[in-house]
């Protein structure tokens, strides 16, 4: 997964984009506004539900909060599609092993060979 300060860093860009204050965020999510102030911080690290409850409030993917897993537009939030499928990825990616992931990490560079520009990156970070 993407680094807390990564995270933080989206949650806030996705927050101000839409006019929300830490604390409307907060109880969006039924959180306390200092969780999301550790959030955006990098201080802390919400957890998968936290990042699903996030994903429903900017109405975006899941893989928003990944490094590189696409742009955070600061459009309206209804421009952007909601995806339960890469929800469902995610959480079986989240019960594997790491052997497991590696292996799904080498079907999907696959699978999306002729858009390996996606994964050009990612793969040097790997090494």
């Amino acid at each position: 997964m993407a680094s807390s300060k990564f995270i933080g860093q989206r949650i806030r860009t996705m927050r101000l984009s839409r006019g929300m204050t830490q604390a409307d965020l907060a109880k969006a999510i039924n959180q306390s506004q200092s969780s999301i102030t550790m959030y955006e911080t990098g201080k802390r690290e919400p957890d998968f539900e936290t990042l699903e409850a996030l994903a429903d409030v900017f109405n975006v993917p899941l893989v928003s909060f990944v490094d590189g897993g696409g742009v955070v537009s600061v459009s309206h939030p209804s421009e952007e599609p909601k995806n339960e499928d890469i929800r469902l990825l995610i959480r079986g990616l989240n019960r594997l092993s790491p052997a497991q992931v590696e292996q799904a990490k080498n079907m999907m560079r696959v699978m999306f060979s002729e858009y390996s520009d996606l994964f050009e990156s990612r793969k040097e970070d790997d090494e």
